[in-house]
């Protein structure tokens, strides 16, 4: 952030509006990136564990082998191995973006299609997460051991894993979201139990990211 400020301000040829926009534009960008994205990430993940509490149980087992105190810190993050596949199989079944787009600036060739040049192309993440023939027949369900040996083992072509995106418009917060998404689980689930509650209804609603609303009753441990 301190770098687009100084940047803004010091490009003289821009104008004061242009830098005045530009700075706003990124603040909003980077508060809807990081904050906003991951923490409907951290709902899906309480909405896949309430159903399926048995991965509540073996995240607490883990939490308490590898975090005497209950905290997760700088040397016990990475040894939350059951916690790490359980958000990448959240992100696969729920990925926050629901899709990236990119315009073709020449005439291009992909495999049988040709895309000329200005057509703007989309690809639908949550169809890619889902497809059986990269996923396997069990693409629909929630299978966090698919990411045991990491996502290159998880499916047929690691590279329709994308919830961050990939190669060089890789998320740049990909590993802060993933580290606030390790604390956040192993903080409350190591403290509570929890299941969704009677009221709850599924119906993802997509406003600029893939939304649930999630109703769950916790219980303290």
């Amino acid at each position: 952030m301190q770098l687009l400020l100084e940047a803004a301000m010091a490009d003289k040829s821009l104008g004061k509006e242009f830098s005045r926009r530009f700075i706003v534009d990124n603040c909003k960008n980077i508060y809807f990136a990081g904050h906003e994205t991951t923490a409907i990430a951290a709902s899906w993940s309480l909405m896949l564990l309430a159903l399926h509490p048995q991965w509540q149980e073996k995240i607490r087992t883990e939490v308490a082998e590898v975090c005497p105190h209950g905290i997760p810190h700088a040397d016990s993050l990475p040894l939350l191995k059951t916690v790490n596949m359980v958000i990448h199989e959240v992100l696969r079944l729920y990925p926050p973006a629901a899709f990236v787009s990119r315009e073709a600036y020449e005439d291009i060739q992909i495999g049988d299609i040709n895309v000329p040049k200005g057509v703007c192309m989309w690809t639908l993440i949550p169809t890619l997460h889902r497809d059986p023939e990269i996923w396997g027949q069990d693409s629909n369900e929630f299978k966090p051991e698919r990411f045991k040996e990491g996502v290159s083992r998880a499916c047929k072509f690691p590279q329709a894993y994308v919830p961050f995106g990939l190669g060089p418009r890789l998320c740049l917060g990909r590993n802060f979201a993933m580290v606030q998404l390790k604390v956040v689980l192993a903080l409350i689930i190591s403290k509570f139990s929890f299941s969704l509650s009677p009221s709850y209804s599924h119906s993802p609603a997509y406003r600029m990211i893939v939304e649930p609303g999630v109703y769950i009753i916790i219980k303290k441990l």
